[in-house]
């Protein structure tokens, strides 16, 4: 496991409260992790401002072309 340092043989021969505790140990690191993960996530997000490329992509309307009369023959 990871950070833990715990080989799955050694997991197995754990009492029921060491093997709670080991999990909640690495629950809390993954937990950690994710939130350093949304983080840098949203500062990416701020740095280029990638809400608003999103939107204005999506806003974009071609030009329409002009409406010519032509001459009768």
């Amino acid at each position: 496991m990871e950070k833990l340092h715990v080989q799955p043989s050694e997991l197995d021969r754990l009492p029921y409260y060491e093997l709670e505790y080991t999990v909640s140990i690495y629950n809390d690191i993954l937990d950690e992790r994710k939130r350093n993960e949304d983080e840098n996530m949203d500062k990416e997000r701020d740095k280029y401002n990638i809400d608003s490329i999103k939107s204005g992509m999506g806003s974009f309307k071609p030009p329409s072309m002009p409406s010519i009369k032509m001459p009768k023959l």
